[in-house]
């Protein structure tokens, strides 16, 4: 059974959002630049049907403590 991938949105200093998913083995994946709240909402079901498709179960983190931080530019813009 494929371990659950947490991920959380996280406001951006810039007023932007990103979503960050973190994978059972502590790898971190970034999606910035998002606009608004409903265009990250929308990027996380998204990646819900990818990682359903996988086998995998995405699981919204409760506390963004464990977060990596990156406040540079997103590296696929």
């Amino acid at each position: 059974m494929a371990r659950p991938v947490t991920y959380s949105i996280v406001d951006c200093p810039d007023g932007r959002f990103a979503v960050v998913a973190v994978a059972a083995s502590g790898a971190a994946y970034r999606r910035g630049g998002l606009l608004t709240l409903a265009e990250a909402e929308a990027c996380v079901e998204d990646l819900r049907v990818v990682l359903a498709r996988c086998g995998a179960v995405l699981a919204r983190r409760d506390d963004g403590s464990d977060l990596p931080r990156n406040d540079g530019p997103d590296p696929q813009r």
